[in-house]
């Protein structure tokens, strides 16, 4: 397995985890209105938190690991990244303009002309979740793909 699979791997499990935390906490309290109780926003904060703060070292030691172990990655793993990056903005800019379409028509329907500064930034934050959990998704079904080679 190699260095970008791992953290593909790793990708996975941290922001897996945090969806799971945000629906466990959204579940307990019954609304994804997090900013309504100081609890519930201060506890979504510090899940988004430990989520980022875990993807910034696990890139630290995958970099200090790839200095060290002098991790090669060929034209193949250079592929596979650029085409999940590709379906990772394509499905993250789908999600994001669907969840602002969505805020716009229950906006207008209900007559207000204010939207909570906290929309925006929850569809962000769902945004860049959305981005790193499909480009790992992506990036660990294109290697686990079979290549295989014309016989000559």
């Amino acid at each position: 397995m190699t260095i970008s699979q791992k953290t593909a791997w790793i990708q996975l499990v941290i922001f897996g985890a945090l969806v799971i935390g945000w629906v466990v906490l959204f579940s307990i309290k019954g609304t994804i209105f997090y900013w309504q109780d100081e609890t519930m926003k201060m506890t979504f904060y510090w899940l988004c938190a430990a989520a980022f703060i875990a993807l910034v070292v696990m890139h630290i030691i995958a970099g200090i690991l790839k200095g060290r172990l002098k991790a090669v990655t060929d034209e193949r793993d250079k592929s596979i990244f650029r085409k999940a990056s590709l379906w990772a903005t394509g499905v993250s800019y789908s999600v994001v303009a669907a969840l602002l379409l969505v805020l716009a028509i229950i906006y207008m329907d209900s007559g207000s002309e204010t939207v909570p500064v906290y929309f925006p930034l929850f569809i962000v934050i769902v945004g860049g979740v959305t981005l790193l959990l499909t480009q790992s998704i992506t990036a660990l079904l294109l290697y686990g793909r079979k290549v295989s080679h014309a016989d000559s």
